[in-house]
């Protein structure tokens, strides 16, 4: 009976402590590689909101082709402009410098950013004189922003209007970095930005920003008071 006993406590040990082995194990791992890993499992955005909407499955169209580019008006009348929701396709974005050609969101959800770019929903959309601040992948929709250079042209076309904006620099910083950005400026000016350096895959701890200024669009602008 009792070397029964001691067999089935050896056989225990021998289930239980490679278990025990393992979970310690993983808990050490944890803690030593979790700072390093840490900027791979955040989230691609550049601006983190802990209350920020995912409305991933949401994802619509309200821009049209057969509409886009028509106006050349200097203004237009905000009652005509459709405002996009969250999640929502409403523009192209083209530098036709490097071949980008893709399609603009207003949000920047992980699925939005695997079907073109996506722009910060603190930033203004075209037309209103303020920053827009637009996000893409440096392994698809970005690849080629590495390669614009001072003076080359972006245009983004919306069912109201064309806008195009001059690029005027580069710069590569932290992706906590939030002088790398200003959108309380008031000037309309255009900030593309991906995960960098580009031969990188996964998310990086820097990004690479484009600037550009607004050099022609129509102005949004509020109805008159009846």
């Amino acid at each position: 009976m009792i070397r029964r006993n001691f067999i089935k406590k050896g056989a225990m040990v021998y289930l239980y402590l490679p278990l025990l082995l393992c979970t310690i194990g993983y808990i050490i791992m944890y803690i030593v590689l979790y700072p390093i890993v840490r900027p791979v499992l955040s989230s691609m955005n550049l601006i983190i909101s802990e209350n920020k909407p995912d409305y991933s499955s949401k994802i619509t169209s309200i821009f049209k082709d057969e509409d886009a580019g028509f106006l050349d008006s200097e203004t237009v009348n905000e009652k005509d402009v459709v405002m996009p929701t969250y999640g929502t396709h409403y523009a192209r974005l083209e530098i036709s410098s490097v071949s980008i050609k893709t399609d603009l969101y207003f949000g920047d959800s992980t699925a939005v950013l695997k079907k073109g770019v996506g722009q910060y929903i603190g930033s203004s959309i075209p037309g209103y004189g303020k920053p827009l601040l637009i996000g893409g992948h440096n392994i698809s929709a970005f690849r080629a922003l590495q390669h614009v250079k001072k003076g080359d042209t972006v245009v983004i076309t919306t069912n109201y209007g064309v806008y195009k904006y001059e690029i005027t620099g580069t710069k590569v910083a932290d992706h906590r970095d939030k002088k790398a950005y200003d959108l309380s400026q008031e000037k309309e000016q255009l900030i593309l930005y991906t995960c960098y350096p580009f031969n990188k895959l996964g998310l990086t701890s820097k990004r690479y920003f484009v600037y550009a200024d607004k050099v022609s669009g129509p102005r949004i602008v509020s109805a008159p008071a009846v």
